[in-house]
This record gives structure tokens, C-alpha cells and sequence, in this order.
């Protein structure tokens, strides 16, 4: 097998390394550090361009930024291309849509889902569309207003989904590819007190994973054309024997559209699952994730290797996966300052 290149976030300060650029050897899944760069304050969240030669971070802070680089793996470059305020405090996720023509964000704590383009030379443009939501929920530390966590393009069209975990909602958009405008299409409303975060979905088939954070539950969706969701299954990410505290992260359909996976953190580990060809899960089981608080992680191409950033015990390590679809041994660990995002530089 042939090397990966990998990117990663971290809650590293500006002084710091916070972007780093890795390649994982594909035969024994070995993380090596090739560079990293600083001058950014938590740098928490990346989208790497469909063309895989320039990637958006975001700066997690009060009033944060969006900033864009260049990339290039084989010569070990990283390069700064500008910066734009993220219209908000802490923003949280950013994606590049199909097109790789504009840059979604969302502000956790300004409670903006936010639009600019992005130009051929990989700067960010100026603002071109901004949506606040309002609201709040029943969990009144972690609910107290809209939070906005995530927003994931429905692949093949212009309609985005924002996973509200101070709402209880994942609202759907769609994008005018012309001006960048975002129109509210449709919500739908989780349990109570779920705290909905990301998203992941199913590689031909029309269904969404969704992960809460503050109930550690999935939730399946079946998606219309038009981006509506219809709710089909709820399942627990951690065993109902379990006492202590918990709160899932990140979700990831493997490319084969066979598994999902989840993480938790305080359980501290992934959970797996098997795809039916309704859609619905059966549960395989939880794999210890190789460290404490695994915040994000990603599967690589082949689905052969699944790397975890786990946040608390600042590592990241490289899973095997078995052939029942599950991780099952931890091959390699590596230190590294708080990190909380992985992307495959495609």
C-alpha cells in the first residue's frame, strides 16, 4: 500500500504547531511527522479542497477567523494564503462544497451559519450570505442558546444540513450557487436534550448517521431529494451499565457504505456498526480508541486504518481494522499538542 497524507487541527496556541501535515505508511499504518505551522490560535477545525492542493482552517476562539492555505505533501509546504473574521465567536466547522467554489462555516457560540467564496487563487472572499439562529433547550448548561456545531453538504446538490446542539435541530439549506445566498428549507427535531453535532452519509445510498453529543445517541435518517428528513433509528453509543460521564464527538460512514463508526469521549472509545440495506444499524461493539477524549478521527481510503485525535492525552493513534468491520488493534501512537481534528488530503 501506498502512503497517506493527512492533515490535522489541534487547540494548540498561536505560538505553536497547531497545523500539522502527516503521512501514514499504508503497510504498518506508522504516523510520521513531516512539518507544521503556526501563527494561529486553535486551529481546530479543517476542510481540505476537492483539488486536495489547498485547505480552510478555522480559528476557535472569540471573534475568530477562516484561514486558507496551500499544501503541497511531497515537499512538505505549508503556506498561508489569508485570513477573514468567521462573522462570530468559535467557529466550530467549516466545509468546501462540491464545487470548490465557497466556504460554509458555523459559529458555535455566535450562533451564525455563514457563506463566502472561495477564489480560484485559494483566498477567501469577503462575506457573501449569513443566517443567525435563535433558541435554546432543555439542558440549560450546554443549551443556554443556538449553538450551530456543524454543516455538511448533501452530496450531489446545493442543500446543506446544520446540526444545532443548543436547539435540538438539523436544519437543511439550500445554497444559490450564484450569490451564496442560504434559504431555510426544513428542520428536523431530535430528542430533547440530544445535542445533535455531526453528520455523516451513506456513500450511494439516500440515508444520514447523525451523532448527539450530550445524550451519547445516533440517530438514522432517510433524505428526500429535497433534503427533508424522515427519522428511522435511535441507538445508544455507550452500555446502559455505564455510570460516568460522556459526551460523543465525531461520526463517519466507512466509503464501502457498510459501517459506521462513533466516537465517545470519557468512555473513550469507538463504536461500530453494521450497515442493513434498510439503513438501520445492528451494533458490533466499542473499541478502546488509543487515548482519552478522541474529539474527532478519520477513516483512511481502503478503510484499512482509522486514526483518532484524542484531545486529553494530546495523541493520535492509528487503528487497524478487522475484517468484521470493527477496530481492532491499536498499531501506532504518536504525541502531539491537543488534537481535535484529522482530514485525508484527497
Amino acid at each position: 500500500m501506498t502512503s497517506t497524507y493527512l492533515l490535522t487541527g489541534s487547540y494548540a496556541s498561536e505560538k505553536e504547531q497547531g497545523i500539522k501535515l502527516w503521512e501514514l505508511e499504508g503497510m504498518t499504518g506508522e504516523l510520521t511527522e513531516l512539518m507544521g505551522i503556526g501563527g494561529i490560535e486553535r486551529p481546530s477545525f479543517i476542510a481540505v479542497h476537492p483539488t486536495g492542493t489547498s485547505f480552510v482552517a478555522t480559528s476557535e476562539v472569540g471573534d475568530g477567523q477562516l484561514v486558507s492555505y496551500w499544501v503541497h505533501p511531497t515537499t512538505k509546504k505549508i503556506v498561508e494564503i489569508n485570513r477573514q473574521s468567521s462573522n462570530g465567536d468559535h467557529p466550530a466547522h467549516v466545509t468546501i462544497d462540491e464545487t470548490g467554489q465557497w466556504l460554509l462555516s458555523v459559529t458555535y457560540s455566535g450562533a451564525t451559519v455563514n457563506v463566502h467564496p472561495l477564489y480560484a487563487d485559494g483566498a477567501i472572499g469577503d462575506l457573501a450570505a449569513s443566517v443567525k439562529h435563535e433558541g435554546g433547550g432543555p439542558n440549560k448548561n450546554r443549551q443556554d442558546a443556538a449553538h450551530p456545531h456543524s454543516i455538511i453538504q448533501i452530496p450531489g446538490k446545493n442543500l446543506f444540513l446544520v446540526s444545532d446542539l443548543g436547539t435540538d435541530t438539523i436544519s437543511t439549506y439550500k445554497l444559490d450557487a450564484g450569490t451564496g445566498a442560504l434559504t431555510f428549507k426544513y428542520a428536523a427535531q431530535t430528542e430533547a436534550g440530544a445535542g445533535p453535532r455531526h453528520l455523516s452519509f451513506h456513500p450511494s445510498k439516500a440515508f444520514v448517521y447523525s451523532v448527539n453529543e450530550i445524550n451519547s445517541t445516533l440517530m438514522v435518517y432517510k433524505v428526500s431529494q429535497e433534503g427533508k428528513l424522515d427519522f428511522l433509528q435511535l441507538l445508544p453509543l455507550v452500555p446502559d451499565s455505564y455510570e460516568g460521564e460522556n459526551t460523543s464527538a465525531e461520526i463517519a460512514v466507512s466509503s464501502d457504505g457498510c459501517f459506521v463508526y462513533a466516537s465517545n469521549r470519557g468512555y473513550d472509545s469507538i463504536a461500530s456498526f453494521a450497515i442493513q440495506e434498510n439503513g438501520t444499524l445492528e451494533t458490533l461493539g466499542l473499541t478502546e480508541s488509543g487515548g482519552e477524549g478522541p474529539r474527532h478521527f478519520a477513516l483512511i481510503p481502503g478503510n484499512e486504518w482509522l486514526v483518532v485525535a484524542n484531545e486529553n492525552s494530546h495523541t493520535l493513534a492509528t487503528l487497524k481494522m478487522s475484517c468484521s468491520g470493527m477496530p481492532c488493534i491499536v498499531e501506532n501512537i504518536v504525541q502531539t499538542t491537543a488534537p481535535v481534528c484529522v482530514k485525508v488530503i484527497k
